[in-house]
């Protein structure tokens, strides 16, 4: 089984990031038999991308062909991706790369759903309502 954790450097002892999509790297390990036998870090080479960072983060790791993902938060995008491959989420951010692998192999991490984009709407609105009476022939009257 290949597990991949978002993280900023790489590592076993690296922590696992709250971002994934433009997550400097990911460390992914192998296990087998509860034990972890081996551990490749790679570069996210779309965390700089204007657009879709998320989606190609997740390809990457489909490619890599991992199991599951650790990480802290991610967007519906990526979550579509990831979960359509049926590789499953789990939050562990803030544990060291170790640490999350063992707590999930024993069942002790939560799922995550995706983010919604921090409370904000998806931009459907046309800026209709917002700073009315600011266009052209629309001053305020008195």
């Amino acid at each position: 089984m290949k597990i991949a954790a978002s993280t900023a450097k790489g590592g076993l002892d690296d922590v696992v990031i709250e971002i994934f999509g433009r997550a400097p790297c990911f460390t992914i390990v192998e296990v087998d038999g509860g034990s972890i036998k081996d551990v490749e870090v790679v570069e996210n080479e779309n965390a700089r991308a204007s657009g879709g960072a998320g989606i190609a983060a997740a390809q990457l790791l489909i490619d890599k062909g991992v199991s599951c993902v650790l990480t802290g938060n991610l967007g519906p995008n990526a979550y579509n991706v990831l979960s359509s491959a049926g590789i499953k989420v789990y939050e562990a951010s803030g544990m060291t790369v170790k640490e999350a692998v063992e707590r999930m192999l024993r069942g002790e991490l939560g799922g995550i759903a995706p983010s919604g984009g921090g409370g904000r709407g998806m931009g459907r609105g046309m800026g209709r309502g917002m700073g009315r009476g600011m266009g052209k022939g629309m001053g305020r009257r008195f």
